[in-house]
């Protein structure tokens, strides 16, 4: 009887191995029995993304904003920008991003742009130009940034060199990311901020949609000029020239999607994070975890309306002194508080010039007041709030200034190139319009949601030059493209 169990559990033991080894061989085959595309792909995607720092993007956007000036007082106080990162942060901003930018890309893989776009970023000028802009943010160049912030003024780039590094701005996906973030950052301190009570988050954000753009943009374009003053022209403009193919185009708009998706994901979290806190404060502490993990010390007092109560009165040392007041001059920006306001186009300007002479007059006439610092520093400070608001209502009639659109000023996005013709030696483009309607533009034509012209037809694309002049008369160029048979 022993010896028949004995056999009976070593036959049952054997029979428990080769089940075993039959299930790993099953999933070793499985394993095995992978496509060699998908091999192939996930391959390259992972080569890509080392090379072209797309595994480090979230830090790469989160660092850079915070090197720009506040976009939007109202809508995100400087004081809440470490705030809104560490709720960022808490949601898992990183991951969420990784992991969507992975997910994008497979699925609007092709091999042959993604091939083009590894040997660019792998290419001596790709690798010079990604360590510019890494280094451009860097802390260590702060003063540097700062000295020619100041300089860029009396000894602006040359045009050649502007129109470059517009079209790098226009095609790239840096200002898209950072509008992403930025718009993340209200929305995460949108319960927080006292300056949006009343308002509905939906329509806060659905205004700053547009409204941030240019301010981001303008940003972008300092920050880029620095980051490339030791780069020549030429080795920008093959970078230009990448982005505006349709391998960058695959890259950037693959970027661009999965970053938002990401910061979608990311803001599910943060709403979660939200809650928790807002209990916390309504139940009055008195320790407040997570609001001492989150909110930096001056947050946190505002948000309990209470004295700090991480930060002491006294120490071994004596009293703890608060911040001294700043003197009231500090609060004088010299035309700063202007930048908010979006450039006006040239054609717009020529418009108001012989339609509303007297605005064009005042408008001249501020722009010499806030081009001279003596002038503003020698007037008294309710003197200069005025001349701010006066000539912020005198831009915002000037914007306001109605000026008739042709049938192809509408966005881009909306215009396809189909067709180029020549007729008596004048070249003409063919633009059909989002509703299906077809027109024909030749150089020197207005195009485009910004009166733009077309400056040039080549044989695949179109150039549009824009040109606006903001609040202190500086003439703003920015060139865009209108590919063949394709939206931009």
């Amino acid at each position: 009887m022993k010896e028949f169990k004995k056999t009976y559990f070593l036959i049952l033991f054997l029979i428990c191995v080769l089940m075993s080894f039959s299930f790993s061989g099953q999933a070793l085959a499985k394993m095995g029995a992978m496509p060699a595309g998908v091999k192939i792909q996930n391959k390259t995607l992972k080569k890509l993304f080392w090379i072209s720092g797309l595994n480090n993007r979230y830090p790469d956007v989160e660092s850079t904003l915070e090197q720009h000036k506040n976009i939007d007082p109202q809508a995100l106080k400087a004081s809440q920008i470490g705030f809104a990162k560490n709720l960022m942060r808490h949601g898992n901003g990183a991951s969420h991003i990784r992991v969507n930018l992975k997910k994008v890309f497979r699925k609007r893989f092709n091999q042959e742009h993604a091939e083009a776009s590894t040997k660019w970023f792998n290419s001596r000028t790709g690798r010079k130009i990604l360590k510019a802009e890494n280094e451009a943010v860097s802390f260590e160049n702060q003063k540097g940034r700062e000295k020619f912030a100041r300089g860029i003024m009396n000894a602006p780039p040359s045009e050649l060199r502007l129109l470059v590094v517009e079209r790098i701005e226009a095609a790239g996906s840096l200002s898209p990311n950072i509008k992403s973030l930025y718009l993340a950052y209200v929305e995460a301190m949108f319960p927080f901020n006292n300056l949006l009570q009343g308002e509905r988050l939906v329509k806060v954000v659905r205004m700053l949609k547009d409204e941030v753009v240019e301010p981001i943009r303008e940003q972008v374009l300092h920050q880029k000029l620095f980051a490339y003053r030791n780069i020549d022209v030429k080795e920008l403009r093959t970078y230009a020239n990448f982005l505006e193919s349709r391998a960058g185009q695959w890259f950037v708009m693959s970027e661009s999607h999965g970053f938002a998706q990401g910061i979608k994901k990311t803001l599910v979290d943060v709403h979660k994070v939200q809650r928790e806190l807002l209990v916390e404060i309504d139940e009055g502490g008195p320790e407040f975890p997570l609001l001492r993990e989150l909110a930096p010390p001056g947050q946190r007092y505002l948000l309990v309306q209470l004295r700090d109560p991480f930060k002491p009165l006294f120490t071994d040392e004596g009293p703890v002194e608060g911040p001294k007041p700043p003197p009231l001059s500090s609060a004088r920006q010299f035309g700063s508080e202007l930048d908010s306001i979006p450039p006006i186009a040239l054609y717009v300007m020529r418009k108001i010039e012989t339609k509303r002479p007297e605005l064009f007059r005042k408008m001249k006439q501020y722009e010499r007041l806030f081009n001279s610092k003596e002038d503003l520093e020698a007037m008294s400070d309710d003197e200069y709030a005025d001349a701010v608001e006066t000539y912020r209502d005198i831009l915002e009639k000037a914007s306001e200034t109605k000026v008739s659109k042709n049938s192809v000023q509408m966005e881009y996005k909306n215009l396809r190139l189909t067709g180029i013709i020549s007729k008596n030696s004048k070249t003409l483009a063919l633009i059909e319009t989002s509703d299906k309607k077809g027109h024909a533009v030749g150089r020197g034509d207005i195009i485009g949601p910004k009166f733009g012209f077309v400056d040039e037809i080549q044989s695949e694309r179109i150039i549009v030059i824009e040109k606006s002049r903001d609040y202190l008369g500086n003439i703003l160029t920015r060139q865009r493209t209108i590919e063949f048979s394709q939206k931009i």
